[in-house]
């Protein structure tokens, strides 16, 4: 959609909308073993029957980046929906909403996850995506899916007094809620613990963010309880109150971090963070120094390539390898920083390359990741750097990056 184009569907969307506001949706995608022409996207009726009825006007958003761009230009606030119970979303998704919820962050836009779209939204403020319910303490872990569908009381809720949630429940602390979930978040982020089930599970937080920013584990679109409508409601009146002048897309680049608008303009997207295979973590920050662990080169979750330099694998795959290595690590750098604007520089890079013993170009496939940091950093990418030939890498991967990094000390 060119900017002229743009403009005409944002001043046509202002005559017919009146004072509604415009909340986007994101939806599942399902691919099935059917031909990829056939792709689907869904999204359950009562998202949208749950954001009219409270007052907003719902749009299901697909997964396109430049659309993206466009239609946070023209929304009020966006909605991260649930996916399956216990059954992780595709790759595609988490990537495009990452992306999206960053957008929405630093752009200041109302943000509601609900199940999948709270967990997702904790993990990029910092907290720790786990695939496991306790099931030794409190409630048994059966009682957050007690149903095939969330459309009943299941376990009263826990609700910090200081929580904004406390208001909207007429000043109680605890509350009943429906459940469907087999995974939970955990840990600390930029976020503050609103309520939680008996068995301590995280069933609500608010983000320490810019804007309104809430994640609730349970289904409030279900609307079984007043609690639930005034969650709704308070997300829509909120993002109606709080609206922003309607700008063109062009103008909502400028309000993304200048790494943001680089990575969109050359295309890509940084991928979901990796989980360690072992005792150790992706990154750790000291002061202002971070350090991001070896990354290797994941695209949708899957290594791009395998087999050594100098047998199987060309100069420019290696190259291609490195770039994605690259990419594991700032995004990596991302879940530590939150924000890419708040690195400063750039300490050392080492690049460690897969390769038969004739092999001499190691520093040739490592500037595949040297030379896309100067592209994404163009006024801070200068690094020390080592590039080492080794006779294997995790996973039989080509390439390996370890980065180091520091930070504006205000960030924090």
């Amino acid at each position: 959609m060119n900017t002229q184009t743009a403009e005409i569907v944002l001043k046509r969307a202002e005559r017919a909308r009146g004072h509604k506001p415009l909340i986007l949706m994101t939806p599942d995608i399902n691919v099935g073993e059917r031909a990829w022409t056939e792709r689907e996207y869904t999204v359950r009726a009562n998202y949208a029957e749950a954001i009219a009825e409270a007052g907003g006007i719902p749009l299901i958003l697909p997964f396109d980046l430049e659309t993206m761009i466009s239609a946070a230009a023209l929304a009020d606030g966006i909605l991260i929906t649930g996916a399956l119970p216990g059954v992780e979303v595709a790759p595609q998704r988490r990537e495009f909403e990452r992306t999206l919820v960053g957008m929405a962050i630093e752009a200041k836009k109302p943000l509601l996850g609900v199940c999948h779209g709270m967990q997702l939204i904790g993990e990029y403020l910092g907290g720790t995506f786990v695939a496991a319910l306790p099931t030794d303490v409190g409630i048994p872990a059966t009682d957050h899916m007690p149903n095939a569908m969330p459309d009943g009381l299941a376990h009263d809720i826990l609700l910090e007094p200081e929580s904004e949630l406390v208001g909207w429940a007429a000043g109680s602390t605890t509350a009943q809620v429906n459940s469907l979930h087999r995974h939970m978040l955990t840990g600390m982020g930029r976020f503050r613990v609103a309520a939680r089930a008996p068995d301590g599970v995280i069933e609500a937080f608010e983000g320490t963010t810019d804007g309104f920013c809430l994640g609730i584990q349970w289904h409030p679109e279900y609307r079984l309880t007043e609690f639930d409508r005034a969650i709704l409601r308070n997300f829509v009146e909120f993002s109606a109150r709080h609206a922003r002048p309607r700008i063109a897309p062009g103008a909502l680049r400028e309000e993304l971090c200048a790494v943001r608008q680089r990575l969109l303009a050359l295309g890509l997207a940084l991928p979901e963070p990796a989980v360690p295979p072992g005792a150790f973590v992706g990154a750790i920050r000291n002061g202002t120094i971070v350090t991001i662990s070896g990354q290797v080169p994941l695209k949708d979750g899957a290594v791009i390539r395998t087999g050594h330099l100098g047998t199987v694998v060309s100069v420019e795959q290696g190259r291609e390898c490195a770039r994605w290595a690259l990419l594991n690590a700032l995004a990596q750098l991302e879940g530590i920083a939150g924000r890419l604007d708040r690195v400063t520089s750039f300490v050392r890079l080492a690049g460690y390359v897969a390769a038969s013993p004739d092999f001499t170009q190691h520093g040739a496939v490592v500037d595949g990741a040297s030379d896309l940091l100067r592209e994404i950093f163009p006024d801070r990418w200068q690094h020390a750097r080592v590039a080492l030939g080794v006779a294997s890498l995790p996973r039989g991967v080509p390439v390996e990056i370890e980065l180091t990094a520091s930070l504006a000390a205000e960030a924090f």
